[in-house]
């Protein structure tokens, strides 16, 4: 990346009014809120980078702001965030700025404050429209919340509009999944992502699983889930473009899109990752986790890097290829080797034997993920990396 050229930014903001058990993201419960001293950190953060290359100088493309729960921020806190974000860097007249919300967090008037400080992407964590099934993940809002959420965002002004869906729900059937996209379509979102509930290590449902509280849904009956997601969705004209997202034509997550392409992106906040695409083969890193620390740094240096790391070659080219195959137009074999110097089957000759497992194909210079691929990814994943 020189100069001058585009990249996302990606703000964390660790906090919510309870952690959901299935949940291992960085983040923590509290009452009280430090939005100003949030800002002031985050504000402290996006100096120290604004000099450094690859990001002086450069355009800021997107922006989105997630968590955590970011919506409880008042406006007044978004509106600052963004005239930093302006104010150290250059943002495109056509920046796609996303605040993730969650229902019960929001109202026509913070909707309408947060429309006014900039933010023209909404993404809603409704996660399911059953009662039961929104207790069985621990939220703390209901089904009739998100649908005023919904009607909230539309009367804020907001046209760009996601919904967040988890199936394999301990004790969700294939019907009460099927009422959960049914009335995520009816309600008319740009955009709907699909995941699968995971366990993750560490967290209480995952003990739970472990010591028998919760029965995870059946692997057949999850993977018809998946399968129906993507027929409902495509026969309501919602165009499958990466494995978890579907949107309506000209509403694909361009933040999104920028972590799968190989883009440069600058995280910051607690635990937040970053990217640096150039020089080859490239450079990440993580801030610290734990906001005193992440603040601590940040008092210091105007900075709270955790961990770093130089690329090997190698493992830019696999990154680059993982992240790529998660979108079903897959990876682009002529890019690939104007970036690299070499070809994709030189690079990664493990591909053959996923080609010959029905996991990968070729079409053109082109890669991606089969049919069989995108339901066995991590299988991909684990191969290339």
């Amino acid at each position: 990346m020189t100069a001058g050229a585009a990249f996302a930014l990606y703000v964390h903001v660790p906090w919510c009014r309870h952690v959901c058990p299935y949940c291992d993201f960085n983040v923590y419960a509290r009452r009280e809120i430090p939005e100003a001293d949030d800002v002031t950190a985050l504000a402290t953060e996006l100096a120290a980078w604004a000099d450094e290359p690859p990001f002086a100088g450069a355009t800021v493309a997107s922006v989105f702001i997630g968590g955590g729960t970011p919506s409880l921020y008042r406006p007044a806190t978004i509106a600052r965030l963004l005239d930093r974000v302006g104010a150290q860097f250059v943002l495109a007249g056509d920046a796609e700025v996303t605040l993730e919300a969650n229902p019960g967090t929001v109202s026509a008037d913070t909707l309408g404050g947060y429309r006014h400080a900039g933010v023209n992407r909404l993404s809603l964590g409704v996660q399911s429209f059953d009662a039961a099934a929104l207790r069985a993940l621990g939220r703390d809002h209901g089904p009739d919340e998100s649908r005023a959420a919904v009607a909230a965002a539309r009367a804020a002004g907001f046209d760009n509009l996601s919904l967040d869906l988890v199936l394999a729900v301990p004790g969700q059937t294939l019907a009460g999944w099927a009422t959960d996209l049914d009335t995520a379509i009816a309600l008319g979102p740009e955009h709907v992502s699909t995941y699968a509930l995971t366990y993750e290590a560490g967290t209480p449902l995952a003990r739970w699983r472990a010591d028998g509280r919760v029965r995870p849904v059946d692997e057949d009956d999850e993977a018809a889930m998946a399968d129906m997601a993507c027929d409902r969705l495509a026969a309501a004209g919602y165009e499958r473009y990466e494995i978890s997202s579907h949107a309506r034509p000209g509403f694909a997550s361009r933040h999104n899109q920028r972590y799968w392409d190989g883009s440069s992106y600058l995280g910051i906040g607690p635990g937040a990752h970053s990217f640096a695409a150039g020089p080859l083969p490239g450079r990440r890193w993580e801030n610290e986790r734990a906001p005193d620390r992440y603040r601590a740094g940040i008092a210091a240096t105007g900075r709270a890097v955790a961990t770093a790391e130089d690329l090997s070659p190698a493992r830019a080219e696999s990154d680059f290829v993982v992240t790529g195959l998660r979108r079903l137009v897959g990876v682009d074999g002529d890019a690939f080797a104007g970036r690299f110097g070499r070809s994709l089957a030189r690079a990664l000759p493990q591909l053959e034997a996923l080609r010959a497992d029905g996991l990968v194909e070729y079409e053109g210079a082109r890669l991606r993920l089969t049919a069989r691929g995108l339901r066995f990814a991590d299988s991909v994943w684990s191969t290339l990396l």
